[in-house]
Order: structure tokens, then sequence, then C-alpha cells
């Protein structure tokens, strides 16, 4: 093998060990998210808060 045919070779594999576990989570991802049930929402209501502040000048 020539210099060049090992160089391409690292450069192919270097790009193939940084892309594929992106790849793979990207495809892993949609499937999880339709696998969780999602809680049914509930309406909380806001309570009105009143707070004394004392000043001490």
């Amino acid at each position: 093998m020539n210099f060049i045919d090992c160089a391409l070779l690292t450069v192919l594999n270097t790009a193939v060990c940084i892309a594929l576990p992106r790849l793979l989570s990207a495809a892993q991802t949609p499937k999880a998210k339709r696998d969780r049930e999602t809680p049914p929402t509930e309406i909380c209501t806001a309570q009105a808060v009143t707070v004394k502040v004392h000043s001490f000048s």
C-alpha cells in the first residue's frame, strides 16, 4: 500500500468513527420518544401571595 492509500483509509476511518455514533443516536431518538408515555397535563391555578417587606432604614 502506498502512503496515500494509508492516509485516505485513516481519514475515512476517522470520519466513520465520528459520524456513526451521531447517526445511531439520531436513529434511536424518535423511537425512544414514541415509546415513552407522556403524563397527562394538569392545569395549575395560581394563587395571589402578598409578602410584607420590612424596611430597616
